[in-house]
C-alpha cells in the first residue's frame, strides 16, 4: 500500500468533542428538515448537502433499487468528480452490490483499499478522480431501498462518531421515504376507492332505470376494475346446459375469452359448487387450468356469484385475478355489494318483462273476447255454426302474420275440412283436403283431437297424408292446432297455419285459445237451446241419472283398484310390500320357477333417522329404491321383483338363477351401486347393505321359509362386518335358537352380578412403565361356561342391553381408576371400549361426565376406543358427538385400525387423538418386508396428524423391538402383561 495521510483527524479529545458536537447539530437540523418534507426529491437534497458539508466530501450521489435496477436520483457537489457509481443492472462483486445484500456500510479511506477488495474496478473506470468514499444503505423495515455515495479527493480516516452520523442520516432518509411512499399509496388508494365508489353508485342508479341485463353486467365490470385494476370480469348465462360468456372485461386473454364464449359445462365443480351454495362463493389460490377453465390462465383468487330465476341457474358473474393473493374483506364485500345490485337489477328486469307479457296477454285476450262477442250477438240457436267459425278465423287471422286458417271435423274416420279463411297456395292441396283423409295419419289434427290440448309447432314437422305428398307443405312454417270442444269433447279441429317461421308467443296462444274456447262455449250454449226445444226435461233427468251411475261405477272401480293397490304396495316408494311379494313368490313357485331371493338390510339407515329425522330417512329410503331399481334392471333374468317389506328392508326376486357364483356376482352389484354418497337434507351420508341369500327350490319351498332363511342369512353378515352377503345354510337355524339363547341369559346378567371387568396394561415404549389399562368386559354366567366377548356383544347390541351393560363397565372402571391412583399411580390412565349403540346415543356425553364426575376424574384420565363400524359414517351427529367429547377434554381412540375396516380419509374429519393397530397387522411385521415400510408410512401420517401409535397384540420380542423401532408410543399384549382381574397383580407389587 503506497503511503498517503488521513487528514481533517482530531488532534485533540477536545476536538474530537467539537467535532461530534458539530455532527449532532447537522443531524439535529437534518431531522427537522426532514420531518416537513414532502417528495423525495426534497429528501435526497436534505441529506446529501449536510454530509457533505459535515465530512467535507467533494460529491455525493443517491442511488435508488428498482427491480434490480441502479438508478441515480440526485447528485451534489463538484460536477466534474469522475464516480464510480453509475445507473445500470446491479452488479455482483461490487460495493454497491454487498452494501445492499449485506445491508451495511463499506468506507474506504484510500482507493488502495478499494482496488484491494474489487479489483476489477481498475478495468471499469480507468483513470479516476476519487480518492477515498463511503457507501451507505439505505434500509426499511429490513429491506434496502437504495445506497448513498460520498466522493472524497483525498484519502479520509473516517471516524467511529462521522461512520455514526452518516448511518443515522441514511437510517432518516429510509424513513422519510418510507413515510413519502405511504402517504402517496394512500392518496392513490384513496383516489382508486373514490373512483370505484362513483362507478357503484352509477350502477346502483342504473339498477332503477336499466332493463338490458348486458349494459348492467358491462357497468359492474367497470365498477370492479375501478375498485381494482388487475380484476378479469366475465358475465356468463346458463344456455342448454352451458354457461356462455356475454359480457368480458377487456384484459381478458383472446383465448381465455373465446373460451369463456363457447361455453363450460354446467356440471363444472366450481360453478356447480356456487350454484349449490346459492350464495356468492369466494376461493384463494385458485388455479383454473386444474379446475377446468381452458386457458382462462386464473392463478390467484376467484368469486363466483349465480344468479336465479324462478329458482334457477340463468347467470354467473365470476371475478378473478392474474396474481397469486388472498380476498381480503374489502374484496369480499365490494364484490358482494356489485353482485347483490346486478341481482337486483336482473330480478327488476325479470319482473318487468313478465308484467308486459302478462298485459299484452291480458289485452289480446281482451280483444278476442269483444271481437267474438260481437261475432255472437246475433247468433240463434239451430242457426248454421260455420258462419260463426268463418268469423273467428278471421278475428285471429288479423292479429297474425300471412297465412290461413281451416277447421276440420272428423266424420266416419276422416278428416273433412268445413271451413277455410285464406289461400292454401296449393291447389293440390286444396284437392286434398277436399276429399279428406284418414283420421291417424294427419298428427297435426290427431294428437289435439286425442289430448283435448292445443298443439303448437313453431317449426313444422312436414309428415305428408301420403308417402309422397310431403311436398304439398314445404311452404308451411309455424301451425297450430286446437281442439273446439263441446261439454269437454272435442268436435272440430281448428289450424292456423303462417308461410313465415314464427315462435308462438304467450300472446298468441291467448288469442287463439280465447277465441277457440269462446267458439265452443257459444256452441255449447247454441247446442243446448237447440236440444232444450227439442227433449224434454225427463230425457235430460234420464240423462243426468246414467251420467251419475256411470261415475259412480268409474269412482267405485278406481277406488277398489286402489285399495287393491295399497294392500299390495308401499306408500312411501311404490315398491311392492310383503304382501305384494309373497303374492310373487307364490306365482313363481306354483310355476316350478327358480330362482334367488335376496334379503338387503341397509346399514346405518337407523343414525340417519335419529340424527336427521325421518323426513330425511324417508328421502334416503327413495333415493336407494331408485339405485336398486336401475339396477335389477340390468340383471339377465326371467323375472325381476323389487319389494319393500320393512322400514329399511328391501328384499330383490330374480328369476332362473340355481348356482352360487351367479347369485354372488348380483349381491355384488347391490352393494356396489349402494356404495355412493347420498345427498339428504343438505348433508352426504353413506349407507350400505347386508345382504342374506336364498335359493328356490333347495333353500325352500314357501314364500314364508324363502324369506325366514334368507332373513338369517343376512343376519349373519349383520352379526360378522357388515356390507357384504351370505348364502343360506341349514346349520344357520341352531345359529338363530343359539343367538336367542344368548339374548336371553343376557338379559339379568347385569343384576345377578355375572359380569366382571379384566384390565390389560398399555406399556409405554419408551419408559417401560404401565401408562394406561384397557376395560375388557367379561361374562361369567351362573352354571355355564364362560362366554366370549365376539358372542355376546353382538347380541348385547341388537338387543339393546349394550345401553346399560356399557354404562356399567364405564362407572366400574372410572372407579377402578380412582383407586389405583389414591394407591400410588398417580398418572395412570384407563382405556374403555364404546359400543356404536352407545356412541350414537344423544345423552352420551353426559353418561361420560357423570361417570368422571363420580369418580373424580378429570377427563383427561379417560379414553374411549371405538372402531369404524357403524358408528363412524359421515353424519353430522357423530362429528358433533366427537366434538362435544373433545371439549370435554376425554382422548378418543381409533381401535382395530388395519383390521379391514379403516378408512384413512375418515382420520382427516374425525378428532382421533389415538390409533390403536390391529394385532393382524402387528403379525404381518415378521412376515412381510413390505410391512414394515407401511408402517414407517403410517406412523409418518399419524405424526402429521397428531396421533398417538398404539401396537395391539404383542406376543413376541421381535414384534415389540419392531413397534418400538418403528416410532409406537405404547405397546398391549400378552408379551406385556394378559388382562386380569386384579392389577396388579401380588407378584409385580
Amino acid at each position: 500500500m503506497s503511503d498517503y495521510h488521513y487528514p481533517r483527524k482530531p488532534a485533540s479529545a477536545e476536538e474530537a468533542a467539537q467535532s461530534a458536537a458539530a455532527l449532532i447539530g447537522h443531524l439535529q437540523q437534518v431531522t427537522e428538515t426532514l420531518a416537513a418534507t414532502s417528495s423525495e426529491e426534497d429528501v435526497f437534497r436534505v441529506i446529501l448537502h449536510p454530509a457533505l458539508e459535515a465530512l467535507g466530501a467533494e460529491a455525493g450521489t443517491v442511488l435508488l433499487l428498482e427491480t434490480g435496477q441502479l438508478r441515480a436520483v440526485a447528485t451534489a457537489g463538484q460536477e466534474d468528480v469522475v464516480s464510480l457509481w453509475q445507473d445500470g443492472p446491479l452488479s455482483m462483486n461490487t460495493p454497491t452490490a454487498d452494501v445492499i445484500n449485506r445491508q451495511s456500510p463499506l468506507f474506504f479511506g484510500h482507493s488502495d483499499e478499494l482496488l484491494a477488495d474489487y479489483p476489477a474496478l481498475e478495468k471499469r473506470t480507468g483513470g479516476r478522480a476519487t480518492v477515498a468514499n463511503a457507501v451507505l444503505p439505505m434500509v426499511l423495515e429490513g429491506r434496502a431501498l437504495g445506497v448513498v455515495v460520498l466522493d472524497f479527493l483525498q484519502a479520509h480516516d473516517f471516524l467511529e462518531v462521522e461512520r455514526r452520523f452518516l448511518r443515522v442520516l441514511c437510517g432518516q432518509c429510509a424513513v422519510a421515504l418510507g413515510r413519502i411512499r405511504q402517504l402517496q399509496e394512500q392518496e392513490q388508494l384513496v383516489l382508486e376507492r373514490t373512483v370505484a365508489l362513483s362507478a357503484f353508485a352509477a350502477l346502483t342508479e342504473a339498477v332503477g332505470s336499466e332493463t338490458d341485463l348486458r349494459v348492467l353486467a358491462r357497468q359492474a365490470v367497470e365498477v370492479l376494475q375501478s375498485y381494482l385494476p388487475e380484476l378479469r370480469v366475465v358475465y356468463g348465462e346458463l344456455e342448454q346446459g352451458r354457461w356462455e360468456a356475454r359480457v368480458v372485461s377487456d384484459n381478458v386473454t383472446l383465448e381465455a375469452a373465446t373460451a369463456a364464449r363457447s361455453g363450460y359445462a354446467f356440471g363444472t365443480p366450481t360453478l356447480l359448487q356456487a350454484v349449490q351454495a346459492r350464495n356468492c362463493t369466494f376461493i384463494d389460490g385458485f388455479d383454473a387450468v386444474e379446475a377446468g377453465f381452458s386457458h382462462a390462465a386464473v392463478h390467484g383468487a376467484v368469486a363466483f356469484y349465480p344468479y336465479f330465476q324462478a329458482g334457477q341457474p340463468s347467470s354467473v358473474l365470476v371475478v378473478g385475478t392474474q396474481q397469486t393473493r388472498r380476498w381480503t374483506d374489502a374484496d369480499r364485500a365490494m364484490i358482494s355489494a356489485v353482485g347483490r345490485s346486478l341481482g337486483l337489477a336482473m330480478e327488476r328486469a325479470e319482473t318487468s318483462r313478465r308484467l308486459r307479457e302478462r298485459s299484452s296477454e291480458l289485452a289480446a285476450r281482451t280483444r278476442a273476447l269483444e271481437g267474438f262477442s260481437s261475432i255472437t250477438r246475433t247468433l240463434t240457436p239451430g242457426s248454421d255454426p260455420y258462419p260463426l267459425i268463418r268469423q273467428a278465423e278471421e278475428l285471429v287471422l288479423s292479429m297474425l302474420p300471412e297465412g290461413y286458417a281451416h277447421y276440420y271435423e272428423l266424420t266416419g274416420g276422416r278428416w273433412v275440412g268445413r271451413v277455410q279463411t285464406g289461400d292454401m297456395r296449393s291447389a293440390a292441396l286444396q284437392a286434398l283436403v277436399k276429399r279428406g283423409f284418414e283420421f291417424e295419419r294427419a298428427q297435426s289434427l290427431f294428437i289435439p283431437w286425442t289430448t283435448r290440448q292445443p298443439l303448437y309447432q313453431n317449426e313444422y314437422v312436414r309428415r305428408g297424408e301420403q308417402d309422397n305428398d310431403t311436398h304439398l307443405v314445404a311452404h308451411f312454417q309455424s301451425v297450430a292446432s286446437l281442439p273446439v270442444l263441446m261439454n269437454a269433447q272435442p268436435v272440430g279441429i281448428m289450424v292456423f297455419v303462417l308461410f313465415t317461421p314464427r315462435k308462438w308467443s304467450r300472446t298468441d296462444k291467448a288469442v287463439m285459445e280465447t277465441t277457440v274456447r269462446s267458439l265452443g262455449l257459444t256452441l255449447e250454449r247454441t247446442e243446448y237451446a237447440r236440444q232444450k226445444e227439442a227433449q224434454s226435461l225427463a230425457v235430460l233427468e234420464a240423462r243426468s241419472r246414467a251420467e251419475q251411475a256411470v261415475l259412480e261405477a268409474e269412482r267405485q272401480r278406481s277406488q277398489a283398484e286402489t285399495m287393491t293397490h295399497l294392500a299390495h304396495h308401499d306408500a312411501l316408494t311404490g315398491l311392492p310390500n310383503r304382501a305384494g311379494l309373497i303374492a310373487r313368490l307364490t306365482e313363481a313357485i306354483s310355476a316350478c320357477t327358480p330362482f334367488a331371493l335376496f334379503y338387503l338390510d341397509l346399514d346405518g339407515f337407523k343414525a340417519v333417522n335419529d340424527t336427521l329425522g325421518h323426513h330425511a330417512g324417508d328421502a334416503l329410503l327413495i333415493q336407494i329404491t331408485s339405485v336398486l331399481r336401475r339396477e335389477v334392471m340390468l340383471t339377465d333374468g326371467h323375472e325381476q321383483v323389487l319389494a319393500r317389506i320393512g322400514g329399511d328392508e328391501f328384499t330383490v326376486m330374480v328369476g332362473g338363477v340355481l348356482d352360487e357364483d351367479r347369485s354372488a356376482a348380483l349381491a355384488l352389484g347391490m352393494c356396489s351401486a349402494l356404495d355412493q354418497p347420498f345427498q339428504v337434507a343438505g348433508q352426504t351420508v353413506f349407507v350400505t347393505a347386508s345382504t342374506g341369500i336364498a335359493v328356490f327350490p333347495g333353500d325352500g319351498q314357501t314364500p314364508e321359509d324363502l324369506l325366514k332363511n334368507a332373513d338369517l342369512a343376512m343376519y349373519q353378515v349383520k352379526r360378522e362386518s357388515k356390507n357384504g352377503w351370505r348364502h343360506y345354510r341349514p346349520g344357520m337355524n341352531e345359529e338363530a335358537r343359539t343367538r336367542l339363547q344368548l339374548a336371553s341369559g343376557l338379559r339379568g346378567a347385569l343384576g345377578r352380578d355375572e359380569f366382571q371387568v379384566h384390565y390389560q396394561p398399555q406399556v409405554d415404549l419408551e419408559s417401560g412403565e404401565v401408562r394406561c389399562l384397557e376395560a375388557l368386559l367379561r361374562w361369567f354366567p351362573a352354571g355355564g361356561e364362560v362366554v366370549s366377548p365376539a358372542q355376546f356383544i353382538p347380541a348385547a347390541e341388537a338387543s339393546g342391553l349394550i345401553i346399560s351393560i356399557g354404562q356399567w363397565v364405564l362407572d366400574t372402571a372410572c372407579a377402578q381408576l380412582a383407586v389405583w391412583r389414591k394407591d400410588g399411580f398417580p398418572g395412570l390412565r384407563i382405556a374403555v371400549n364404546v359400543s356404536p349403540v352407545q356412541f350414537a346415543r344423544p345423552d352420551f356425553v353426559e353418561v361420560v361426565q357423570v361417570a368422571l364426575d363420580r369418580a373424580g376424574l378429570e377427563a383427561g384420565a379417560l379414553e374411549l376406543e371405538l372402531t369404524e363400524r357403524g358408528v363412524l359414517a359421515d353424519l353430522p351427529g357423530v362429528l358433533e358427538q366427537f366434538r362435544a367429547l373433545r371439549r370435554l377434554g376425554v382422548q378418543i381412540a381409533l381401535d382395530d385400525f388395519g383390521a379391514g375396516e379403516a378408512h384413512l380419509g375418515r382420520l382427516l374429519h374425525l378428532p382421533f387423538d389415538v390409533l390403536k393397530l390391529d394385532r393382524n397387522l402387528i403379525v404381518t411385521l415378521d412376515e412381510q418386508p413390505e410391512a414394515q415400510r407401511f408402517m414407517s408410512a403410517l406412523q409418518v401420517f399419524a405424526s402429521s396428524l397428531d396421533l398417538e401409535l398404539v401396537a395391539e397384540g404383542i406376543e413376541t420380542p421381535a414384534q415389540l423391538e419392531a413397534v418400538r423401532t418403528l416410532g409406537c408410543h405404547r405397546a398391549q399384549g400378552y408379551l406385556l402383561g394378559r388382562p386380569v382381574a386384579v392389577w396388579p397383580s401380588p407378584d409385580e407389587e
